[in-house]
């Protein structure tokens, strides 16, 4: 049986911010490419700020943690300020606020937060197409597969 530590256990048990957003400024969804696990992610964006997020998730322990993560951790957050830096710098920051807060992930599982990383890129994108910006969606879109490489751990161990 796999192991998990407490810390993911508590996230899957008792999810913060399960749930739509009715007329989300950004919505993004993912069928994880590794496991197939399904993440829909909602944003509600006020004037720049990441005023609410939400989740709906089909997937194991990890992912659920992840997307429950997350969402605590963007929440107050400016939407821009998310994407600043090299396309490296924006992933691997994002991916580490989820894997810094769950501790250690299986290394079986270390696909789950790139893929709640790719729906949130995904919503702020979407976002940013439905305010006219499109310089900054584009922006959110070539992020994406940049992700891809952060996939492949933990599968050499299996």
């Amino acid at each position: 049986m796999l192991e998990l530590n407490e810390k993911i256990k508590d996230h899957f048990r008792n999810p913060h911010n399960v749930g739509e957003i009715e007329n989300a400024e950004g919505m993004g969804a993912i069928n994880n490419p590794v496991c197939g696990d399904t993440t829909k992610l909602y944003l509600r964006i006020k004037d720049g700020l990441v005023e609410d997020a939400k989740f709906l998730s089909f997937g194991c322990a990890v992912t659920i943690a992840s997307a429950s993560v997350l969402t605590d951790k963007i929440k107050g957050k400016e939407i821009s300020k998310l994407l600043s830096g090299t396309d490296e710098e924006v992933v691997k920051r994002l991916i580490s606020l989820i894997e810094n807060e769950l501790g250690e992930i299986p290394p079986i599982k270390l696909h789950c937060p790139p893929a709640t990383v790719q729906v949130l890129l995904e919503s702020i994108a979407g976002y940013f197409e439905k305010e006219g910006k499109s310089e900054m969606s584009s922006r959110a879109k070539t992020l994406i597969p940049q992700i891809s490489e952060y996939y492949k751990r933990g599968r050499e161990e299996e």
